[in-house]
């Protein structure tokens, strides 16, 4: 039970890693292309930054970028890894 514990854990630690790398490269990505990125807020301001991501990548490319396809992948992952953490310790503990 306690590598089932330590392996969700690690798993959910590294896909919100990667989730924190893709918003931030899309945060980049809206700076070079004009949107003014107030980077002090941005922990705050993710979900307007992705949704600004989202849309401008639509409009230049066609279609959506892939940043965004990976964030959400990745936070998602980590809230299902992080759900799985947390009843494989309450079950681990009964």
């Amino acid at each position: 039970m306690k590598t089932a514990v330590i392996c969700f854990a690690a798993l959910a630690v590294a896909s919100s890693l990667w989730a924190t790398i893709a918003a931030y490269r899309m945060g980049s990505w809206l700076s070079h292309h004009g949107v003014k990125v107030n980077w002090f807020l941005y922990r705050v301001l993710i979900p307007w930054y992705v949704h600004r991501y989202q849309k401008m990548t639509k409009e230049i490319e066609g279609r959506v970028g892939p940043l965004f396809v990976q964030f959400l992948v990745t936070i998602n992952l980590t809230l299902l890894f992080a759900a799985a953490l947390i009843i494989t310790e309450v079950v681990g503990k009964g």
